[in-house]
This record gives C-alpha cells, structure tokens and sequence, in this order.
C-alpha cells in the first residue's frame, strides 16, 4: 500500500467547487464509469432522480465529472433507464440532426450503456458493463474511474488529484481515503493493466476483493475532504447532502 501525502481539500463542500470549470493538463487518458443502474432499493424511490442544486443528483455527479479533463464519460443505466438518460440529456429539438448525446449543463458528450443484470448483478456488473464498453472505444483510455451516480457532493478537486496521481506514476490501482485512517471513498482509479482482473471477478463479487487480494499495489490518496464517502442511500442521507449544498451556498 502507497500512501500520498495529505492534501487539503477542506471539510465542506462549497457549492462553487461542484461546477467550477478547471483543468488539470494530462497526459495520460483517464475514463470516467458512472454508475447509475440501480433500483435505490435503500431510499424507496430512484434517488439519482432527486432534485438537486439547479438539477437532479445524477446531473450534478456528471456535470462535476464533465468540467474535469476526464474523457470518455460512460453512463451505464439499468433500472428506469430512459428517466435516467432524460435527466442527463438536454430535450430533443425538432428538425435538429443527429448527434452525440450531450449533458444539459455542461455541453459535454456523454455516452450511455445499459447493464441487463441490473435486477440480478451487484455493483460489480455495472462496472463490468461499463469496462466492456470503454474497451470498444477508439483511442482506448489508459485508465477509469468508477464514480457513484448517488454522490452528489463529488468535489472536482478529488477527481483532479486522483488523475494527477495516476499521472505522476502513483500508482494503477488509486483509491481516495478520508484522513490516514479513515475509510476509502470513490472515485476508484483502475489502470488499463487491471481491468482483465476485474472481468474475472465472479458474479457476487466486487472492486473491493480485487483491492484487498492486491494491497500493496494499491496507493491511498489522503484527503481531508468525508464527501468521498458519503452517498445518498437514504432519505436521511439525501437530506444531508441538501442541507450541506444549502450551506455553502449561503457562505
């Protein structure tokens, strides 16, 4: 295991650093997964749905992924899938041609793949969807991030360190980690040279196993900064994440 030095990034969410639109220069390619298949089983209703900010909370995961130099931007869908895209999509134009799906907010093509084992599949099978559809695309990415749709406190600065990370030679296999001993967070870097290992991951399993089997090759990006760990599986985790948007929003 590499740990990375303790980067402030601050405890709260400010509501300017969900869309402010920097750039880190890459390199490498690093592809983005987001992971909005499930049927929100925890919250009662399809929580990606939620309003949130000036959209949705699935909008605002990928408006905060888009303004990061992050490319390609896979959306793998399941459950509801034509509600999810619509709240990514901008609506239709009559008589406007054909063209790549494109995020309402921040102009950025987005692609979709579906998961048909959303039902059945754990976590594991949306990633899996998405890995099988990033490998098709022309030029390949050196590298993905899986990023959770229901993470709607995602910072821009986060993906931009992880990205970073993987460009410095960090490592392959880069997850975030709330203070030295605290829990690991999403995004989860992979770098191209795993991704077969995580195709061979058995039904039931997930990121995680690959990650435990493989400690020492894992680097720990430390950052001071719980909202890589928070989601919205809950009507009370979904009222938390509003009311910390609220208050950086009147700071």
């Amino acid at each position: 295991m590499t740990l990375i030095g303790r980067w402030s990034m601050g405890h709260a969410t400010e509501a300017n650093d969900i869309f402010r639109p920097r750039r880190v220069t890459i390199a490498a390619m690093v592809g983005v997964i987001i992971l909005a298949a499930g049927t929100s089983s925890r919250y009662g209703a399809n929580k990606l749905l939620l309003p949130f900010g000036s959209g949705s909370v699935l909008s605002t995961v990928v408006a905060t992924v888009s303004h990061s130099a992050a490319r390609p931007i896979v959306v793998v869908t399941g459950h509801q899938q034509e509600q999810v895209r619509s709240a990514i999509e901008p609506p239709a134009i009559e008589g406007a041609g054909e063209e790549q799906p494109r995020h309402a907010v921040s102009n950025v093509a987005v692609t979709f793949t579906h998961n048909p084992d959303y039902l059945t599949g754990e976590m594991l099978s949306s990633v899996k969807a998405g890995l099988r559809h990033m490998v098709q695309l022309t030029p390949m990415p050196d590298a993905i991030m899986v990023v959770l749709g229901d993470q709607p406190l995602l910072r821009l600065d986060v993906i931009e360190r992880i990205m970073l990370a993987f460009n410095q030679n960090c490592g392959e296999l880069i997850t975030p980690r709330y203070g030295l001993h605290g829990g690991r967070g999403h995004p989860v870097l992979i770098g191209r040279a795993w991704w077969d290992a995580v195709l061979a991951l058995p039904p039931e399993g997930n990121v995680r196993d690959l990650l435990r089997a493989n400690r020492t090759r894992v680097t720990h990006l430390i950052v001071n900064n719980d909202t890589i760990l928070g989601d919205v599986d809950t009507p009370e985790a979904y009222r938390e994440a509003l009311a910390r948007l609220n208050a950086a929003q009147t700071r």
